[in-house]
């Protein structure tokens, strides 16, 4: 009886174990209409993790170099040239970040069918909006608790004036990581200039 029942445990953890696990769509994906293991979808997180891992790679070069910008600002006296060439190599390192961060955006849409493209730029659209709901919450026309939006107003009093502020807008483009403590610069090469005078 014992020995009847082992490979029949054994059998049943065994298809247990090859049993995938039950999907889970993100509220994109549900958005998106990607079904669970969909292609595109899978296509987009590979995109985005083969980004990450090379992102990686150029932001610990960035620490480096910030590493070495310190030891270089701690010497006396102070060496400008070798103080510029790591600040412009920080500098090309953001900027090659953010134009691989351009192309993986299009890349990602690429991968999109076009009924996808269409709930994206609708979804783009609700993003330019945010600023304006802010407001409408800031001037008790809609609700707080019907959105959930940041910055909101902690307090309103009625007794005081409604002060009218400019709307925010969405920078055009933020840098994150590494690069978001970094403004982007110019900078300046000089070059000696002829000596115009005669002696």
């Amino acid at each position: 009886m014992r020995t009847s029942i082992i490979p029949f445990l054994f059998l049943t953890t065994t298809l247990w174990a090859q049993t995938p696990p039950p999907c889970r769509l993100s509220p994109l994906d549900t958005y998106l209409d990607f079904a669970c293991n969909s292609p595109k979808a899978e296509a987009i997180r590979r995109n985005n993790n083969e980004h990450e891992r090379w992102r990686a790679q150029k932001e610990r070069r960035i620490y480096q170099v910030r590493s070495e910008i310190a030891d270089e600002t701690n010497r006396s006296p102070l060496d400008p040239t070798a103080l510029g060439l790591r600040y412009a190599e920080v500098e090309s390192i953001c900027r090659e970040i953010d134009e691989r961060e351009t192309q993986l955006v299009q890349a990602n849409r690429n991968a999109l069918a076009e009924p996808q493209k269409v709930k994206l730029a609708a979804l783009e659209e609700a993003m330019r909006l945010v600023p304006i709901a802010n407001a409408a919450i800031g001037q008790r026309l809609i609700e707080a608790s019907t959105v959930a939006l940041p910055s909101l107003p902690r307090a309103f009093d009625p007794s005081q004036p409604v002060i009218e502020r400019p709307l925010p807008t969405w920078p055009a483009k933020q840098r994150t990581g590494a690069c978001a403590a970094i403004p982007s610069v110019i900078i300046p090469v000089l070059t000696p200039t002829p000596n115009t005078t005669s002696p």
